[in-house]
């Protein structure tokens, strides 16, 4: 029973609120504290609130970023479960554990109303869980379409048991529920937080999520098909709805004047500052006003192992390189004057890398390393081997070029197949830490975003591009994410949904929404069907007294062991065996 369980549990977890539980842990021994304890003090209920928030399914954690079951990465890691061709099966993507949660959060809203705090910290309080109930649901939804919607506490009694096995809801009603919890969250959360809590909800924190929710709603109703009875897609008609409601939330968030795009060494009005160093910051400037809801982190009582993870290998004693980006991505920024970001490399030789990537959409150079990327105390050495003046080509790693001793065969951050080097001739620079090598597990602290007020910006496009409505104010918003990248805008007659689709591609990437994106869009059986994804190595060319680079589109080994990548009508929905083995009652997707 929830009223006898001991909350000792929470207290390694309540990061936003550290400075405030001394007190209480002065008063009584962890092993003491009772349910009864919690609902007398604002500050047990946020050791609560806590848990409720750090369950939700966000951050930097573990080694499955979402980037590489996308057409933004593969990874140095072999055997990855991208290579199953399984994509409604891949574990990070299955949450068995869910609904213990959402019983915690129905019985926090049960007890919360005969606490003895004050009633405006109730109010607060019932709102905001709403809000995290609403994050429980959408997470379910995306999965797995229509799931039971329980609001009540769940309790066996002994003989109960086919009561408790609640059926499926559509999917159309758990987005419906989604709505409903915004709304009652927004209605009671307040418009700002002090700065010690500035990581819990407010009412604009709440429309913004409500603004992604919704838009993928109606992505589902206008490009999906109804399914069982409705248990998954939601009916055409109601395309409309969803999208006005993703708008007007949107809208809500920009009029509110809470959030700006982050502008600290670049000014879009005048085009002048550092464009490559403004887009790194925004992932690295702790609490800056495009932020509006993340996940923090502190060295070492609650770290990650991004940089650990994703660092070119060189620079580690071992690990890194697991993301690594893929051409398809890098192709899709484009030039600074709105030409498409094809690389023109057939036949071409360049004196340094800088010359291919020039003029760039500068959100490549910050968010991608590549040859001759600046990076801490020297740039990305990237080469996959040399050509001698005879057209020998010599790529044995570690071995020094015959007629060059200070010249390795491969560069030494590769690109070759042995370890965990790089399999694309790319590596992922977006969150890296800019000032230290990180060279051991859990010893990161940057924050992982996952609301900031850029996407907000998309949404509001692309729900106005599908209703028709509100194009002027589309194209500002687009326009103020291509000024503050520093690239060209565009016209009226150059807003369609291809270029947002793309500008979301690029302004998004590596920040686990293209994923989603592809299955709402139902673009995903498209763009893997039995496809091979593709690299670009640079090679060096010997002339006798120096070097030449020259760049390959490359495919196959060691890119993704060699195989394609396939994603079946299946996946667009996963697997509910997990569930299926507790609820009878539960109906699996198709396929499954």
């Amino acid at each position: 029973m929830m009223k006898n369980t001991i909350i000792i549990l929470f207290f390694s977890i309540a990061i936003f609120l550290s400075g405030c539980i001394k007190d209480t842990l002065d008063r009584k021994p962890l092993n003491l504290i009772s349910d009864a304890d919690i609902w007398v003090s604002t500050t047990m209920v946020d050791i609560y609130m806590a848990a409720l928030y750090d369950n939700i399914q966000i951050g930097h954690t573990g080694q499955n970023y979402q980037s590489i079951f996308t057409d933004e990465a593969a990874t140095a890691l072999q055997a990855s479960p991208v290579l199953q061709r399984n994509y409604g099966a891949i574990n990070r993507f299955l949450n068995t554990t869910q609904y213990l949660w959402i019983r915690r959060t129905n019985y926090f809203l049960e007890r919360i109303k005969t606490a003895t705090i004050p009633a405006n910290d109730i109010t607060q309080y019932t709102a905001e869980c709403h809000f995290i109930r609403a994050y429980y649901y959408f997470d379910l939804v995306k999965k797995y379409g229509g799931m039971p919607i329980i609001e009540q506490v769940q309790d066996f009694t002994g003989n109960n048991l086919e009561e408790l096995k609640v059926p499926r809801n559509t999917e159309d009603e758990v987005y419906g529920f989604i709505l409903k919890e915004l709304d009652e969250a927004i209605a009671g959360l307040p418009e700002s937080r002090e700065a010690k809590n500035a990581n819990r909800a407010t009412k604009m924190v709440a429309q913004a999520l409500k603004s992604r929710a919704m838009l993928y709603a109606g992505s589902i109703a206008k490009y999906g098909t109804v399914q069982l009875n409705g248990l998954i897609g939601i009916p055409a008609s109601k395309a409309n709805f969803y999208f006005t409601e993703s708008l007007n939330a949107s809208n809500a968030v920009i009029q509110s004047n809470k959030y700006a795009l982050y502008d600290k060494v670049f000014n879009p009005a005048t085009q002048t500052g550092d464009p490559v160093k403004n887009y790194t910051d925004i992932f690295l400037d702790k609490n800056n006003k495009e932020i509006i809801f993340q996940r923090a982190y502190i060295v070492p009582d609650k770290a990650h192992g991004y940089d650990f993870d994703n660092l070119p290998i060189a620079f580690l004693s071992s690990n890194g390189s697991l993301i690594c980006p893929l051409l398809e991505l890098v192709e899709s920024y484009e030039y600074v004057d709105g030409t498409p970001g094809i690389l023109n490399v057939d036949g071409r030789e360049f004196d340094s890398p800088d010359e291919l990537f020039k003029n760039k959409d500068p959100r490549f150079a910050a968010s991608i390393f590549r040859s001759g990327s600046p990076f801490i105390g020297r740039p990305i050495q990237m080469w996959a081997g040399i050509y001698d003046t005879d057209g020998k080509l010599y790529q044995t790693p570690d071995q020094k070029f015959p007629k060059d001793n200070n010249v390795l065969q491969v560069g030494l951050d590769g690109p070759h197949s042995r370890g965990r080097y790089t399999k694309t001739g790319f590596y992922i620079r977006k969150y890296i830490n800019q000032n230290q090598i990180i060279n051991a597990a859990n010893l990161s602290d940057q924050s992982y975003i996952d609301i900031r007020y850029a996407e907000v910006l998309l949404n509001f496009t692309e729900a106005a591009l599908e209703l028709g409505t509100s194009l002027p104010e589309a194209l500002t918003a687009i326009n103020l994410l291509r000024s503050r990248a520093g690239i060209k805008t565009l016209t009226v007659g150059e807003l369609t949904m291809e270029r947002l689709r793309n500008e979301r591609k690029v302004e998004l990437a590596f920040e686990d929404k293209r994923f989603w994106d592809m299955k709402r869009w139902r673009i995903a059986k498209s763009i893997f069907n039995n496809s091979f994804m593709h690299g670009l190595y640079p090679y060096l060319r010997y002339t006798g007294s120096g070097y030449k680079y020259q760049f390959k589109k490359i495919t196959g080994a060691p890119l993704d062991e060699g195989l394609t990548r396939t994603f079946e009508e299946k996946d667009y929905y996963s697997n509910l065996s997990g569930y299926i083995s507790t609820n009878s009652n539960i109906i699996n997707n198709p396929g499954w």
